[in-house]
């Protein structure tokens, strides 16, 4: 049997906590878009309709939220939406690098979970149930060439 070490585990589900917010967020996100419909997200997701209802809402709020402010402090407009005249300043241009920076952390971090999550998936395969999904890295030439 394929034992995990505690540590390992660990870091399992403490990345595993980051991902719910993301998945209401694209579930919210294909219901407003019209992909799909309350039942079928709620099917798809596995969560019940008021789930599905609540982070509509949610979204929603953030989104009335965002507007109001940038209507009133237009410092928190997308920097294409901005009149501004004034050059943007080193300052700013570290901010925006660092923000950037965390954004692709998070990316980073997300991805190599994935590929840990994976991973453990193919080894119990083949460990536990005896199926061999990996590819074979020798593989013979078509007869068709």
């Amino acid at each position: 049997m394929l034992t995990i070490n505690s540590q390992l585990m660990d870091r399992l589900v403490k990345l595993r906590m980051k991902q719910p917010k993301r998945i209401m967020r694209e579930m919210a996100a294909a219901v407003l878009l019209g992909q799909l419909n309350l039942d079928q997200a709620a099917e798809r997701y596995k969560v019940n309709r008021m789930t599905v209802l609540r982070w509509i809402r949610k979204i929603e709020e953030e989104a009335k939220a965002k507007k109001q402010a940038a209507l009133t402090d237009p410092d928190l407009l997308p920097p294409s939406s901005r009149k501004s005249n004034r050059p943007s300043t080193p300052e700013d241009q570290v901010n925006q690098l660092r923000a950037k920076v965390r954004s692709l952390e998070e990316e980073l971090e997300t991805a190599n979970f994935k590929t840990l999550y994976y991973s453990t998936l193919v080894r119990v395969a083949k460990h536990e149930l005896g199926v061999d999904i990996e590819k074979k890295s020798v593989t013979k030439p078509s007869g068709s060439c």
